[in-house]
């Protein structure tokens, strides 16, 4: 038998038996379907402990890494404390730098002390408890700052109190991290495609600095798209980045044409690229950040040519009402 700690009680888990039976005996609401590892509902985090291999088949590697597992698969060989969804943290950031990169794109940069994965999001928290989830374009381990790249909505509350009246040295709340769209050095060879749209491009910023600081030795394809040209950002950091790596390959993509594209730039709808530029996607990893609609799209491209679902990351932005 061995005991694990949840939610301030030891469950005994007998042999034979496994956690969810456990839990589930002891009175506890674990929600729960298929009993086989199949559904994932019975999915929890170890905040203490290892998990068994075997409870952890079929999630992804960023799973892994947080330390969740499946509870109907799980026979702990050693005591855990385990929880059933992820604890909220939160730490005060100041705001330390505010630009903005384009008309309809706001970068903040924020001190604080949190760990965290490029490609994870945060929430800000305004004094009065307005809040909205942001990706992480940073890097712990380059960057000294939290960057954040909003999207400045005509009517949004908080992009555009963050834009006019959010100041300089200015406290704000953060809860988090959260989200597994990150990098995880499982395959250093292994080809990455990453796509998105408009601050899509944020998480995706830090995801392919971090593989690259990491030493992601295999081909990387980063496509970026926007509207037109006033809409790309971060062009020249991304060219100079592809100049220093020769494994990362930089596309720049825009619906209309203008006139004013930058060198390389691919021109229509950035699904059609992706799928064109790669036709088959059998080996590869993909990140893939933006508005729910073109994310599900390129999700489902991705595997059906070739990608294995396990290997698709991707980070759904859904505006606030």
């Amino acid at each position: 038998m061995v005991s694990v700690r949840f939610e301030e009680a030891d469950i005994t888990v007998k042999e034979g038996s496994n956690l969810l039976e456990a839990l589930l005996d002891a009175g506890h609401d674990i929600p729960n379907s298929c009993r086989a590892g199949a559904c994932q509902c019975c999915m929890l985090q170890a905040t203490e402990g290892t998990p068994p291999t075997e409870a952890q088949k079929g999630l992804k590697e960023t799973q892994k890494q947080q330390g969740y597992f499946l509870a109907c698969r799980c026979q702990p060989n050693s005591e855990m404390s385990v929880q059933l969804n992820e604890q909220v943290s939160s730490t005060e950031g100041i705001l330390i730098s505010k630009q903005q990169l384009t008309d309809s794109v706001l970068q903040l940069k924020l001190k604080a002390d949190i760990e965290y994965l490029a490609g994870q999001y945060i929430n800000l928290v305004r004094h009065d408890g307005l809040s909205r989830s942001y990706s992480i374009a940073s890097v712990k381990s380059i960057d000294d700052h939290i960057e954040l790249q909003l999207r400045i909505f005509a009517d949004g509350q908080f992009s555009q109190w963050a834009l006019n009246d959010f100041v300089l040295g200015e406290n704000i709340e953060l809860q988090g991290p959260f989200g597994d769209c990150f990098y995880t050095k499982t395959d250093s060879n292994q080809p990455i495609i990453m796509a998105g749209t408009g601050t899509g491009l944020a998480p995706l910023y830090g995801i392919v600095r971090d593989a690259l600081k990491q030493g992601h030795t295999g081909p990387i394809s980063l496509f970026a798209g926007a509207k037109n040209s006033a809409g790309l950002y971060l062009v020249e950091e991304i060219k100079a980045l592809s100049e220093h790596y020769e494994n990362l390959t930089y596309y720049p993509v825009v619906l209309e044409e203008t006139g004013s594209e930058p060198d390389g730039c691919e021109i229509g709808d950035i699904n059609a690229v992706v799928k064109n530029m790669i036709p088959n996607t059998k080996g590869y990893r993909a990140y893939f950040c933006g508005s729910e609609d073109r994310v599900k799209t390129l999700r489902k491209q991705t595997f059906l040519a070739g990608a294995n679902m396990q290997d698709i990351y991707c980070d759904l932005f859904t505006p606030s009402s």
